[in-house]
């Protein structure tokens, strides 16, 4: 590919043409042949990415002695060459959407679509106007289908990374309170959860029908997903069931079963046959920071990636069946808004159902919980260490800026 070819679709100035092999916005990840584009801070890392093997820059500023194409907004940039990129290899591809289980749908998934099909999927938390884009550069010619996530604080968002992606697929997984205090309220959120739809023609739409606002959706190609037509389904420390005549096991919590669920139906869409899904739902292991278990003297069930009230609700019901001693380290939800207080104070009733437990609450907003405060996760880890004994469980579970991953990271 030329560098001429990519500013056909950027429209910005280009400053001599040349030979592009693949195209990163990471400068420590470019080699000999690549392109670079400069996202924000990246402008201070151009030299590096020329050191590294770069033969071209994509930057806001004009450079010299090194093909450029100078451009208003490399972010802007970055979304044309990733649209570009997507229409260039026309395959399937998968947006997943929701207030909470986004990621685990999306690994549950791309698990199951691996067994017939070469998946590219969107890696760690890239959801955004950066990360769905950095996805899409990565594809090519290898592979079958592409299963991505699709995140948003604001209204618009989604809009914006749908119609850079243009699914085929579009599943929403929920509809919950988080970013509540941006949009204002849950009806705010569905609708722009919706906007998932805008880049997509004549796809399937996927949705959870278990949600009180999901399930009154109304589109020309729907699909809904709920637990109505399983076969002896039992929920204890794991859940079996059965579809037709194959069984099906899932090693983690009932809070989940509608994500394996959606990507058991994706897989039968995919024509893959039951008992390979099956297999797929079986070998699935917990993602890190999202209800990831780690075993050793006790138990640490690792919920610290983010936080919100759903989530959080989800974590402390599986508790509930728990015998064992339990410490709940509860950090700040954040981007409630004017709900933070309604939405942590409602925690406590929860918390009420929880038999032999201490709770321990880091943040301002926690306030309004039941439980000893602790200033920092500094102090709290200290007492963690004092107070801890054998065969005893440590669930962790907070908002990103709470820091909490420092727990299991000091512990483990």
């Amino acid at each position: 590919m030329y560098l001429s070819q990519l500013n056909e679709h950027i429209n910005g100035i280009i400053y001599q043409d040349v030979m592009i092999n693949k195209i990163k916005i990471d400068s420590k990840e470019i080699k000999k042949g690549d392109l670079f584009i400069a996202i924000n801070k990246g402008h201070n890392y151009i030299e590096d990415a020329i050191n590294n093997g770069a033969v071209a820059i994509i930057s806001e500023i004009e450079l010299e002695d090194i093909p450029n194409i100078k451009v208003k907004s490399s972010v802007e940039a970055l979304g044309k060459i990733a649209h570009f990129i997507r229409q260039k290899y026309n395959i399937p591809l998968i947006a997943i959407t929701g207030s909470v289980g986004k990621t685990t749908t999306k690994e549950l998934i791309s698990l199951v679509l691996s067994k017939k099909y070469k998946v590219l999927k969107s890696m760690e938390n890239n959801n955004n106007h950066i990360g769905v884009p950095k996805t899409l550069l990565n594809l090519d010619e290898n592979y079958d289908v592409i299963v991505t996530e699709l995140g948003m604080n604001h209204k618009n968002e989604i809009s914006y990374l749908s119609k850079i992606c243009n699914p085929n697929y579009a599943v929403i997984t929920n509809i919950g309170s988080a970013h509540i205090g941006n949009l204002g309220s849950k009806k705010n959120i569905y609708k722009a959860k919706l906007e998932i739809l805008e880049g997509m023609n004549d796809g399937w739409l996927i949705i959870n029908n278990e949600d009180k606002y999901l399930k009154k959706t109304k589109y020309q190609n729907l699909i809904k997903v709920d637990k109505k037509n399983l076969k002896n389904l039992q929920i204890k420390d794991k859940i079996e069931f059965d579809i037709e005549n194959t069984h099906f096991i899932f090693n983690s919590f009932k809070h989940l079963l509608i994500d394996v669920l959606i990507a058991i139906k994706i897989g039968i869409l995919f024509n893959i046959e039951l008992d390979l899904i099956s297999e797929a739902i079986f070998e699935y292991q917990g993602i890190n920071g999202r209800l990831n278990i780690i075993k050793n003297k006790y138990t640490i069930i690792d919920d610290s990636y983010n936080s919100s009230f759903e989530s959080l609700i989800g974590g402390l019901n599986l508790l509930k069946i728990k015998k064992e001693f339990k410490f709940i380290v509860i950090g700040d939800m954040l981007e409630l808004g004017k709900y933070s207080k309604k939405y942590h104070k409602k925690v406590n009733q929860f918390l009420k159902k929880i038999k032999n437990k201490e709770v321990l609450l880091i943040g301002k907003f926690v306030k309004v919980i039941k439980g000893t405060r602790f200033n920092d996760v500094e102090q709290l880890i200290i007492y963690l260490k004092k107070h801890i004994k054998n065969d005893n469980i440590i669930y962790i579970k907070g908002s990103r800026a709470m820091e909490l991953d420092k727990i299991k990271e000091t512990l483990c």
